[in-house]
C-alpha cells in the first residue's frame, strides 16, 4: 500500500471512536425512551472499535493486525459453545462465526496477494495451494455442495494468513503468538473444566470408566489434538531460544495436563515420538535407535505369526480405554470405519465424494455397533481419497510427501516435528483434511515459514519485515 493511502487510512480509523462516541452520547440523550440497556453501550463500543481497528490491520497486512487476528482465530475459532448432531451441516450460531472469519480471511488473501504470490514457487507449498484450490472446486459434484464451498473458503483464509505470517512478522513473534494462543486455550479449558464440570468433561460410555476431558474443545480428542500442537510448538519455540524456561514448562504442564486428562494416549505417543526423534536426530544419535526398534519390530510379527495375540489381554488392557485388547487390535473400531470407507471410495475412486461433504454418508453406511464418531474416517490419507479421489488427493498428498522428504533431505526441527506430529497422529485421525482447523493453520504456517527461506523473493518484495 502507498504511503499516502496508509497515512490516509491511519486518519480515517481515528474517526471511528469519535463517530461511535457521538452516536452513544446521542443514544444517552435518548436514555428514557431506549431503555437502561443504553448506558452499557460505552463496553461494547469500545470493543468494537478495537475490532474494526484490528480488522482495518489485518486487512492492510499490518503485523499487528495479523498478529491480533492469529490470535483470534486459533484461541477463538476454537472454543466451542454449540454442539451439532453428525452430518449436520446448517448455519448454526458457531458456524456463522466461523463463516464471517473465514470470508474476512479469503478477503485479505486475495487483497494481499501481491505480497506472498513468490511464496507459491515453492513446489511444496503449490502443491498445498492446489490441493485448497481443488478442494473448493470439488463443490461442484460434493453432497453437500454450500458446506464444502464454505470449508474451501475456510483452506483459502487459512493458507493465506499463513503465507502473510510468514512474510510479514518475524519467526519469534509468529512463534510465540501461536503458542500463547493455544496456552489461552487450553488453559482456559482447563479452568472451565474446574469451574463447570459439565462443560468441561463427558461422562463414561461405552465401556469406558473414567470422564474425558474435553475442555472448551467439544470433544475430548480434538481438545488432545490442540494440546499436542501446544506441546508440540512450545518445544519449538523454547529450542530457539523464542520462550523462557518458566514460559516454556507453563507450556508444557497445561497441554501434558489436558493430554491426559481427555485420555488420549495416541496423540501423547505422537507428541513424545516426534520430539524424541528430531531431539535424537540434532544429538546424531538416531542411528542407534534403529536397532532396537527393528528388533522390536521383528518380535512383534513373529509373535503375531505364531498367534499369540489370544492371550493378550491383560498385557494390552492397561494401554485402552475400556481395558479389552480388542480396543488395540481394531484401532478402537477404525478398521470398521476403513472397510466402510473403502466401499465408499470404490464408487468414486477419481475425484471423490466431495471435501468434508461426506459426514451424512458415513454416517447411515457405518454400522450401528460403531460407538465412535461417524463424520470422519480417522485417518488422514483415506479421508483426503473418499473427499478427493484418487486423482484429486495427488496435490494433498505431494505436500505432506514434500514435507517427509524435506524431512529427511534437509532437516529443520520446527518444521519436521511438526510434520511429524501430523503424520504419526494422521494415522488415527485426520485433523487436516476433515474440515479447516487450527491444525490447518499450523501446517500451512510452518510450511510457508520453509517456504519463505527456499524461495528469492522478487527485488520489490524483500522479506517485508520477516526476520528470524
Amino acid at each position: 500500500m502507498p504511503r499516502a493511502d496508509a497515512a490516509s487510512l491511519d486518519r480515517s480509523l481515528l474517526l471511528i471512536p469519535l463517530l461511535i462516541g457521538a452516536a452513544w452520547a446521542g443514544a444517552v440523550a435518548l436514555g428514557p425512551r431506549l431503555g437502561s440497556a443504553v448506558y452499557a453501550a460505552p463496553a461494547l463500543a469500545a470493543l468494537l472499535a478495537v475490532l474494526t481497528l484490528v480488522l482495518a490491520g489485518a486487512a492492510a497486512a499490518r503485523p499487528v493486525g495479523l498478529a491480533l487476528v492469529l490470535v483470534i482465530v486459533l484461541a477463538g475459532l476454537n472454543v466451542a459453545f454449540d454442539q451439532r448432531e453428525e452430518g449436520e451441516v446448517g448455519l448454526t450460531p458457531q458456524n456463522a462465526l466461523k463463516l464471517m472469519a473465514w470470508l474476512f480471511l479469503a478477503a485479505v488473501t486475495l487483497l494481499q496477494a501481491r505480497r506472498f504470490l513468490w511464496l507459491l514457487r515453492d513446489p511444496v507449498l503449490a502443491l498445498a495451494g492446489l490441493h485448497v484450490v481443488l478442494a473448493t472446486v470439488s463443490a461442484a459434484w460434493s453432497l453437500a455442495p454450500l458446506y464444502t464451498f464454505v470449508n474451501g473458503i475456510g483452506l483459502i483464509g487459512y493458507l493465506g494468513l499463513a503465507c502473510l505470517v510468514a512474510v510479514r512478522l518475524p519467526e519469534r513473534t509468529a512463534l510465540r503468538v501461536m503458542t500463547g494462543s493455544l496456552f489461552a486455550l487450553i488453559g482456559g479449558g482447563l479452568v472451565v473444566g474446574n469451574l463447570v464440570p459439565d462443560m468441561g468433561w463427558i461422562p463414561p460410555s461405552h465401556g469406558e470408566p473414567q470422564w474425558r476431558f474435553q475442555g472448551v474443545s467439544g470433544q475430548p480428542n480434538v481438545c488432545a489434538q490442540q494440546a499436542g500442537y501446544l506441546l508440540t510448538l512450545a518445544v519449538c519455540a523454547r529450542r530457539e531460544r523464542h520462550l523462557t524456561r518458566g514460559a516454556f514448562l507453563a507450556c508444557l504442564v497445561v497441554a501434558v495436563a489436558a493430554i491426559l486428562l481427555s485420555n488420549s494416549r495416541t496423540t501423547l505417543l505422537a507428541c513424545l515420538l516426534a520430539w524424541a526423534l528430531v531431539a535424537l536426530r540434532e544429538r546424531g544419535r538416531l542411528q542407534v535407535l534403529a536397532v532396537p526398534v527393528a528388533v522390536a519390530a521383528a518380535l512383534a510379527l513373529l509373535v503375531v505369526s505364531l498367534g499369540g495375540l489370544a492371550g493378550f489381554d491383560g498385557l494390552f488392557g492397561g494401554l485402552t480405554r475400556s481395558g479389552s485388547a480388542s480396543e488395540l487390535t481394531t484401532l478402537t473400531g477404525r478398521t470398521e470405519i476403513w472397510a466402510v470407507a473403502a466401499d465408499l471410495i470404490a464408487q468414486r475412486p477419481l475425484l471423490g465424494w466431495g471435501y468434508n461433504g461426506t459426514e451424512q454418508l458415513i454416517a447411515d453406511s457405518v454400522p450401528t455397533t460403531f460407538y465412535g464418531s461417524h463424520v470422519n474416517t480417522h485417518n488422514m490419507s483415506v479421508q483426503l481419497v473418499l473427499g478427493l479421489g484418487f486423482l484429486g488427493a495427488l496435490p494433498g498428498l505431494g505436500f505432506v510427501a514434500g514435507l517427509l522428504w524435506r524431512l529427511v533431505r534437509s532437516p529443520d526441527p520446527t518444521r519436521d516435528q511438526v510434520t511429524l506430529l501430523m503424520a504419526v497422529s494422521g494415522l488415527s485421525e485426520a485433523p487436516i483434511f476433515i474440515m479447516p482447523a487450527l491444525q490447518n493453520l499450523v501446517v500451512f504456517s510452518v510450511l510457508a515459514r520453509d517456504a519463505s527461506w527456499r524461495v528469492r523473493p522478487p527485488p520489490q518484495a524483500g522479506r517485508e519485515g520477516a526476520v528470524p
